[in-house]
């Protein structure tokens, strides 16, 4: 056994019961994942309380949607909406951008590998970022 010095009676009592601490290894992580749990509910519950959620569109329109499709009416009232303020061109422009953005055309493909080469410069100088004491 080993010597238990300036300790209390809960620690020594610990320490002959759970030599290795595995006991208060499983008590302390189940009690943080707890603690996480119930945050993120009190989140959610704070998030949908403070924003109530419009009545949802039809599954039909909200996969439209999450496409990028509008529906035949938004697409009337935006239409209708450009031809009383616009001109031709800046529809056609505006149809162009739309067009482009939707069909993902206007993305390059990015090869995915970022190259960085460091230069030299004297900000990462290590002997030109520390102070020098003055001789007295």
């Amino acid at each position: 056994m080993t010597v238990i010095l300036n300790m209390t009676e809960g620690a020594k009592r610990m320490a002959e019961t759970d030599p290795h601490g595995f006991t208060l290894a499983l008590i302390a992580v189940t009690t943080v994942f707890t603690a996480l749990v119930i945050l993120y509910f009190v989140y959610s519950l704070i998030g949908k309380l403070s924003h109530p959620s419009a009545p949802k569109a039809p599954k039909a329109a909200r996969k439209k949607a999450a496409k990028g499709e509008p529906d035949a009416d938004t697409a009337a009232a935006i239409a209708m909406a450009l031809e009383a303020e616009l001109g031709g061109e800046v529809n056609a422009a505006i149809a162009m951008a739309l067009h482009l953005h939707l069909s993902n055309a206007v993305h390059d493909v990015e090869p995915g590998i970022i190259t960085y080469v460091p230069r030299e410069s004297a900000w990462g100088t290590p002997s030109l970022n520390f102070r020098k004491t003055p001789k007295k």
